[in-house]
């Protein structure tokens, strides 16, 4: 089942910005280049609110489609910068016999965990196109072995299913597309379900939740790391409390927030833009 509730999540959330992506870049298309395409619905938009005099609705529509590219061209480029500037970091902090070690017993002897010397305990999935585990030294202070063995199977979970782009992806979508506030819900509820999944994955590795929760419980009580301004995925990130809960009580469902005002809100947005669509069509 939640396998199944991340799956739409995504899809949907691809899917509807997906559509409007591609409708902004025809609209981009035929400004830019004066390409006539059929059939846009920015283009339309464009053309109704200029027929009615709102002209200056029209620049701000462009406005609108020219931010979203420029913008998603900008966000993409930081993350990668962070990224690589985050990674050199850690080829000084790198801890080459922990990380073998783990390495060898996780994952086939491939160098898909990277341990890093400090005191903060830390343990997320990084890497938008190759995926890396980065633990610390404070971690494995602060755990015991079954207890860390099973922070490693959630992380697992996450680079092994490219969590850190999917959940970067819907964060550039419901930031470029914030006039249909459903996404963001929709980046909410996807990245407390990966998470939940990742516990799963943890605990039918291990056979029991009983270090899973030790292991939360523990990170719970120490001062959570600043935040990283870059993408992942981070063990003690997302609904914690809730984590906790469905693992003393597996049967509990968790309940998904859909706030109300921005699912209407959404789903006006869409509906002016279908009807403006049928009408084009006829």
């Amino acid at each position: 089942m939640w396998e199944k509730r991340s799956r739409l999540i995504f899809l949907s959330s691809m899917v509807l910005s997906g559509a409007l992506f591609i409708q902004m870049g025809l609209y981009l298309l035929h400004v830019v280049s004066g390409w006539d395409v059929k059939y846009n619905v920015i283009e339309l938009c464009s053309s109704v609110v200029v027929h009615f005099g709102f002209k200056g609705m029209g620049y701000l529509l462009n406005v609108l489609v020219f931010h979203a590219f420029l913008y998603s061209i900008w966000y993409c480029g930081r993350q990668l910068v962070l990224s690589n500037q985050f990674y050199k970091k850690l080829l000084h902090l790198r801890d080459e016999a922990l990380a073998e070690e783990l390495n060898r017993s996780y994952c086939g002897g491939k160098p898909l965990i990277v341990v890093i010397r400090t005191t903060v305990p830390m343990a997320f999935a990084m890497g938008l196109v190759k995926s890396r585990i980065v633990l610390s030294t404070g971690l494995m202070e602060l755990l015991d072995p079954q207890e860390l063995q099973a922070v490693v199977y959630h992380e697992r979970y996450h680079q092994k299913h490219g969590d850190p782009l999917k959940t970067f992806l819907l964060s550039l979508l419901s930031s470029v597309m914030w006039y249909i506030p459903i996404l963001k819900s929709f980046q909410h509820n996807y990245k407390i379900i990966r998470e939940v999944l990742a516990d799963h994955y943890a605990i039918e590795q291990q056979g029991d939740s009983v270090h899973l929760g030790s292991a939360l419980l523990k990170l719970l009580k120490k001062n959570a790391p600043a935040p990283m301004p870059f993408a992942h995925v981070s063990f003690t990130d997302t609904s914690v409390n809730l984590r906790i809960r469905r693992i003393l009580e597996p049967q509990t469902d968790i309940p998904l927030k859909w706030p109300f005002t921005p699912a209407v809100i959404s789903v006006k947005v869409l509906f002016v833009l279908c009807a403006m669509f049928v009408v084009v069509l006829h």
